[in-house]
């Protein structure tokens, strides 16, 4: 598969993925009881598929790319499975959803700067 189809879905999953963290940090801050959401299992599921789709288009981009395991992709490595149970903490820990939306956008942010200039 070329390296745009590969861009692509890893872009997919990001809109899926972060589509169903704001559905998740929304229903923490709002106190909502995450068992009596009618929208709860389509957050599930945007939310898993979306991080599969990140995870194997994103190696898919760097074995386009020839990089093998710099220090970035590591680091992105890092960042993907702390946002993958960001949104379990602030369901757990609702008091601290807000913040955790902050922290989700700045690693997020720093995902894309890892990508962009591979700094290491």
């Amino acid at each position: 598969m070329s390296y745009d189809f590969y861009k692509v879905m890893h872009f997919l999953g990001l809109f899926m993925f972060f589509t169903a963290l704001g559905g998740q940090f929304v229903q923490a801050i709002n106190g909502g009881d995450p068992k009596q959401q009618p929208g709860r299992r389509w957050m599930g599921m945007f939310h898993g598929i979306g991080l599969l789709l990140v995870l194997v288009a994103g190696f898919g981009l760097s074995a386009k790319l020839g990089v093998g395991f710099p220090g970035w992709v590591i680091a992105k490595l890092v960042i993907w499975v702390i946002l993958g149970g960001i949104g379990a903490l602030a369901a757990r820990k609702r008091s601290l959803a807000g913040m955790l939306w902050v922290l989700t956008v700045t690693l997020g942010m720093v995902a894309a700067y890892l990508a962009r200039v591979k700094p290491f």
